[in-house]
């Protein structure tokens, strides 16, 4: 059995990326830091049955290209160029010591809707309550994920599909972790997938957190969040694996955490408990003091309680003048069970850059959310430490924090 090495050391050597905003890591990097707004009125063919009106698609990412159900091409797509970018391709490796790990939702949307839709329609003829005639609602391929990106690139090691909600992508990324120090894998692609669907939407609509006018992040006029779709990827190595190929080093993994509110379905924690732990134990694991903490990449959902209970854990853990706040998902939308993997992209190359992105649609700080907000233009700041927030329905939360190489507690 492997020994969990806990001063083992976990790098970032490649990313990927599609959003609606960006479907190569420049690109969406750009416009992220230009604060470009990717959601829009939809285009798709069958907008007709969303809920809502605006919403964030991978507009150069067509039906056609690929096989198999739109998640999952977002899947490999993004673990393609992330491989790619570590120098991984094609792989030379033990296959059994390289894994995958990503975080969704649901998976393919396109797979369960339909059984869904027709099992109600039987309902409205009868057959829904258990006769024979009623349609099989089968579940959706969730585990295809990890299995597509695996069989892409002939990965054997450990794989694995995480449901954390809207914390998924961080959910993803501390999973893949934890297999590189306990030795099961030298090289994880981690990372999160989400394909637009009416389902969602309808969801979140009938949650009244849908708006109409603009994702606005700690905005006083905030009045809700915009679904969008998207995938990121991280390539996760051992320091000493990454060391011995030569590998370009982004970032390192220092920490990560999870928690639970264990308050309500839906909505957060008033107080913040969940996320005020995930923040403390992150930092804790990553052996930085909070003072060296310079951004904070936000759930920033725009929705009315959100960014006040997040405003307030982070007041919390950091005391007045914390570090400077940003959410994408002013520029993004709220790309679901990915939105995390790609804010994680986005923290990597700000320690990269040392420039934090502006808040896009923020225009008037809201003051109950009394955090330094970073907002109509991007700020330069010399960066050694990113912490990256997600918080999802049913309590869960989940934070990653990433060091300049060689800051954090393991170093040496």
């Amino acid at each position: 059995m492997a020994v969990v090495d806990r001063s083992a050391r976990v790098v970032v050597t490649g990313l990927g990326v599609l959003s609606p905003v960006g479907e190569t890591l420049e690109d969406f990097w750009d416009s992220v830091v230009h604060a470009v707004v990717g959601t829009r009125p939809l285009q798709r063919p069958d907008a007709a049955d969303f809920a809502g009106r605006l919403a964030g698609e991978v507009r150069g990412f067509p039906a056609v290209r690929g096989t198999g159900d739109r998640v999952t091409r977002l899947a490999v797509a993004a673990a393609s160029a992330a491989t790619a970018d570590a120098g991984l391709v094609p792989w030379a490796g033990d296959p059994a010591r390289a894994g995958v790990c990503f975080g969704t939702l649901l998976g393919s949307r396109a797979a369960l809707e339909p059984a869904v839709t027709r099992f109600h329609r039987a309902g409205a003829h009868g057959t829904a309550t258990g006769g024979a005639d009623a349609p099989a609602v089968q579940p959706p391929p969730v585990v295809g994920l990890a299995d597509a990106v695996a069989r892409e690139h002939g990965f054997l090691g450990p794989g694995s599909v995480v449901a954390t909600a809207c914390a998924s992508g961080n959910s993803a990324l501390a999973y893949a972790a934890e297999a590189i120090r306990a030795g099961r894998a030298d090289v994880m692609v981690a990372g999160g997938a989400e394909e637009l669907s009416a389902g969602i939407m309808m969801m979140f609509a009938s949650l009244r957190s849908l708006t109409d006018d603009a994702l606005r992040p700690f905005d006083r006029n905030r009045s809700g969040l915009v679904v969008s779709e998207g995938a990121a990827a991280l390539v996760l190595e051992s320091y000493e694996h990454a060391r011995a190929r030569g590998a370009r080093v982004y970032a390192e993994l220092a920490g990560w955490a999870s928690a639970c509110d264990a308050h309500h379905m839906t909505a957060p924690h008033p107080e913040g408990r969940g996320a005020r732990r995930s923040l403390e134990r992150a930092l804790a694991m990553a052996g930085v003091a909070r003072e060296q903490v310079g951004h904070i990449s936000a759930h920033g959902t725009g929705t009315p309680s959100n960014d006040v209970v997040e405003a307030a854990a982070v007041r919390a853990v950091f005391g007045d003048g914390g570090p400077a706040l940003s959410s994408l998902k002013g520029a993004l939308g709220h790309t679901q069970g990915a939105a995390s993997a790609i804010e994680a992209v986005a923290c990597v190359l700000a320690l990269r850059d040392g420039v934090i992105p502006p808040t896009a649609n923020l225009v008037d700080p809201d003051p109950a959310c009394p955090v330094d907000l970073v907002y109509g233009a991007a700020r330069e700041a010399p960066l050694d430490v990113v912490v990256n927030n997600a918080f999802g329905f049913g309590g869960n939360t989940a934070c990653t924090v990433f060091t300049r190489p060689g800051l954090g507690r393991n170093a040496g």
